[in-house]
Order: structure tokens, then C-alpha cells, then sequence
């Protein structure tokens, strides 16, 4: 007899009680582990990163265990520390939802991701060919009106500044004013998941938050996930970290720039600025844990059918813009209705997303397969070149499949 009840526990359940036992100890391990390098990733990037926190959510299956463990502060010279409550801006992972809502929206017969931009948005003529798939895709040639010297200007002089979707499109669209090279294959442009949020919007009669709000964060059970159109204000804010844009590359469209546009904004904290810029590609909060809730409720079927899963999922080449089976060392990367596929460098496919704004990254790597999912954040556009958190990421991924194999 085992326990103060009385209760029998046979062999078998000890047994399971023992490898439940042993893998909560390997997590911790793995967990202080975690805590050690990302002390030493801010201890050592921070000067040149320009960041002053960072947290971490691994979780190695669906029935655990998982942790999350965080160091730094909230802002650069601070007392604050973060915490596992701490906010950060998630970025282009909000593709990720914007792709789903598409096809939620088809799951309900108010769209097929094959409608074209003509069919939705007839006042975009030049691009009325262009499917919905194609925007999700990122194969629609449309330029990506964020790295515009409009857009740049607005960065600078006016970060307050609440654009509507209408005014993002312009700065991209085919004009007396506006000419920007063509594109052909993958190229990656937020202008398409504005188009996308629009049609999002036409079709479903709702606003583009309240549309995401009722057919994705109810249904995945997110509850510390958010959505502004506007700066963010009230708790969010102050839980969200300060975040830092420290990149002094030139943009896209300047080409003969010798001093970037966005010069004047190096060092700025621009977590309290407007995030209307941004919109269904980018403007979405929460945490890694709520990014991870997020995707192990995509991937479990709490949100789309799976006909429409079977759609977000398929494949398209970043190399060729064409369409494959899957992604290959010959072939690393392709990108979905929203998320990256990739494989490479030590790591087996898997499902991945670093979504990067001004001043914030967040970055999920997810194998159904061995079911471990990792998701971080850290506070700051870096500059070029100099991006070290994500491979900090790929490390931790890795043991924790290791430690989930064991």
C-alpha cells in the first residue's frame, strides 16, 4: 500500500510515475541550462545588439513538461527584470494569424484563397490577377511598401502617426509618384498581408481585430495575446518591454544611400509609437508561451478544418517561387500560408518564424514530429548581420529534441 489513503499503485503506474519523475529532473536540468546561456547571450550581445532582456518557453510535448525562463530588464539601464509576464511585439509571426484567418474565413464559405484581388479589392487594378494564395505565399510580385522612403520618413518624424490600410497600400502601389521595381519568385513583401487583412476584413463584415479576436484567439484559448490597430496603451503597455531599433542599414528602396533614413531613430524606444504601420503583418503582442499556445492550437485543429490545414501548410520554394513537396538541404526553405518550413544546419524540418519589428524579435521553432516546440523574444532590431538570438534558439531546439528523444 502506497500513500495516506491507502491506495494501491501498481507496478506499471510506478513505473510511469518514475519516467514522469525523471523527465520533470531533465527538465530542470535543461532549464538551468537555458537560464545560464541566455544570461551569457545578454552578457555578451547586448552592447552590440542594443537589447536588455530576453525570455524563453520550451516545451517538450503536448503533456510536458515545460518551462520559460527570462533574464535581463524591461529596459536598457532599468531595475525592472522580465518575467514570464513580460510582453514583447511578436512581429511578421502575426502572418502566421493572418493566414489562418484567410482560411477560416474560406472554411465558412466567404472566400477561396484562389479569388484574386480583383474579386475583393477592385480599386487595385494593376494587381488584379494576383490571388489570395499568391499574397499568402509571398509570390505575388506586389512590392512591401515598409522600407519606402514614406514609410521611412514616418519612422522618424512621426511615430504617432495611425495609418490606415489604404495609406500602407499606396506607398506601394503603381503611381505618377510611386514606381518601385518589379519582383518575381519569392519575394517577401508586408503588402501583401495588408491586402490580405483587407480582404479579411470585406469578407467577414468584422474589423481585422475584432475578426481575429472571435476566429482565432477564442478558439486557440489565447488569453494574453493582442491586437491594436493603434500604439498599444494601458497594461499592455507597461507590461510590454521597451524595445530598440539599433540598425543602421539602408533600406530597400534607397539605393544610392549612403546614411540610412532610419539613422535618427538608432537607439530609440519605440514600444509606446503606433504599430498601424505594421497591421495584419506584423503588429500583433503576447509572449513566447502565448506564441507557443498559438501554434500547438493551429497544429492540433482547434482553429482551422483540415482541408484549410492541409492549405496553410503547403509549401512554396523561397528559392523558386515554385510550389514543392517539402523542404530539402538542396531546397532549405519554403515558406506557407504564413509560417517558414526549413531544414539545415543540424536541424531536421521543422516549422519555423522569426517575426521582426523596430524594436522587437520573436522566434518559434515547432517538430510535430517529435512534439517540442521553443519560442523566444528579446527587445531590439539589431543591425545586420549581427542577429545571435535566433541561433540561441536553434541551440536550446536542438537539446530539447534531444532531451524528448531520451
Amino acid at each position: 500500500m502506497f500513500g495516506s489513503i491507502g491506495r494501491q499503485v501498481s507496478l506499471p503506474t510506478l513505473a510511469a510515475l518514475a519516467f514522469a519523475l525523471g523527465a520533470q529532473v531533465a527538465a530542470a536540468d535543461l532549464a538551468a541550462d537555458v537560464q545560464s546561456d541566455l544570461e551569457t547571450y545578454l552578457e555578451e550581445r547586448t552592447e552590440i545588439e542594443g537589447n536588455s532582456g530576453a525570455s524563453i518557453f520550451v516545451s517538450l510535448g503536448h503533456e510536458g513538461p515545460e518551462f520559460s525562463v527570462f533574464a535581463g530588464t524591461t529596459e536598457i539601464s532599468g531595475e525592472t527584470p522580465v518575467t514570464d509576464s513580460s510582453l514583447f511585439q511578436i512581429g511578421s509571426n502575426t502572418k502566421g494569424f493572418t493566414g489562418a484567418l484567410i482560411l477560416a474565413l474560406e472554411a465558412q464559405g466567404k472566400l477561396s484563397i484562389d479569388d484574386t484581388i480583383g474579386d475583393w479589392l477592385p480599386q487595385y487594378p494593376a494587381w488584379k490577377d494576383v490571388t489570395i494564395a499568391q499574397l499568402l505565399h509571398m509570390i505575388s510580385g506586389i512590392p512591401t511598401y515598409s522600407e519606402t522612403v514614406p514609410m521611412n520618413d514616418a519612422f522618424v518624424n512621426t511615430p504617432d502617426r495611425d495609418f490606415t490600410f489604404d495609406e500602407l497600400v499606396a506607398m506601394a502601389y503603381p503611381s505618377a509618384t510611386v514606381d518601385l521595381p518589379p519582383n518575381s519568385g519569392y519575394f517577401y513583401s508586408n503588402t501583401n498581408y495588408i491586402l490580405a487583412g483587407m480582404i479579411a476584413e470585406k469578407a467577414s463584415g468584422m474589423s481585422y481585430k475584432d475578426a481575429v479576436e472571435t476566429l482565432l484567439f477564442e478558439p486557440a484559448g489565447l488569453t494574453d495575446t493582442y491586437y491594436s490597430d493603434t500604439a498599444y496603451t494601458g497594461e499592455v503597455l507597461e507590461r510590454m518591454t521597451s524595445g530598440y531599433f539599433n540598425n543602421p542599414a539602408c533600406t530597400l528602396y534607397d539605393p544610392d544611400c549612403e546614411v540610412s533614413q532610419l539613422a535618427p531613430i538608432i537607439g530609440r524606444d519605440i514600444k509606446a509609437d503606433s504599430v498601424s504601420w505594421a497591421g495584419p503583418a506584423g503588429a500583433i503582442v503576447g509572449s513566447p508561451q502565448e506564441l507557443a499556445t498559438w501554434i500547438r492550437a493551429l497544429f492540433d485543429g482547434k482553429v482551422l478544418p483540415e482541408a484549410q490545414m492541409k492549405e496553410f501548410l503547403r509549401p512554396v520554394s523561397m528559392k523558386t517561387g515554385e510550389y514543392i513537396d517539402d523542404v530539402t538541404e538542396d531546397d532549405p526553405s519554403a515558406f506557407t500560408l504564413g509560417i517558414v518550413r526549413t531544414t539545415g544546419q543540424g536541424i531536421e524540418p521543422s516549422y519555423f518564424y522569426l517575426g521582426m519589428t523596430l524594436g522587437f524579435r520573436m522566434v518559434f521553432f515547432y517538430s510535430p514530429e517529435h512534439d517540442v516546440l521553443v519560442a523566444g523574444a528579446t527587445n531590439s532590431q539589431p543591425p545586420d548581420g549581427e542577429e545571435q538570438f535566433t541561433p540561441l534558439v536553434v541551440s536550446v531546439y536542438q537539446r530539447a529534441i534531444e532531451e524528448a528523444g531520451k
